[in-house]
């Protein structure tokens, strides 16, 4: 945890001159993806799944955003409930920027760690983690 939480404050002093919280930064970072890979744009909740930030905090995030003029919401045609979430241009650019950051901070931050390593142990607690979560949903779903 100390180290997750050292990341993330380096993480939030590489963003500031970008003006964007860590969080701010995720939801961003997932619509550059994206858009990068030409992708259908997602929903606040397919949003919220992605990044691991619970719906009502992604919600204002993209208020937020919005407010900025950094992503566009979008009603989608025969789901009113639905809304599709996009980059601005100038959400864009910000989202490159702070993407460069980012991965200039992992750069230095993990320079003397074995990267293969890491990453398999990273990528099975992501994953563990959300075979919990999955199988919570299946059984409140089933207590209702």
């Amino acid at each position: 945890m100390q180290a997750a939480n050292a990341w993330r404050a380096e993480l939030a002093a590489a963003l500031a001159p970008c003006s964007l919280t860590p969080a701010q930064f995720f939801v961003l970072s997932a619509l550059l993806h994206t858009t990068r890979r030409r992708r259908r744009a997602p929903t606040q909740r397919q949003l919220s799944d992605r990044t691991g930030i619970d719906v009502n905090t992604t919600s204002q995030i993209l208020r937020g955003l919005e407010r900025r003029a950094l992503v566009h919401r979008e009603t989608q045609p025969g789901d009113t409930r639905a809304v599709a979430i996009t980059l601005t241009t100038p959400g864009l650019q910000l989202a490159r920027a702070a993407a460069r950051e980012a991965r200039a901070l992992n750069r230095r931050y993990f320079a003397d760690v074995e990267a293969d390593p890491l990453l398999a142990v990273l990528s099975q607690l992501a994953a563990d983690s959300q075979r919990r979560r999955a199988r919570s949903k299946r059984t409140s779903r089933g207590a209702n």
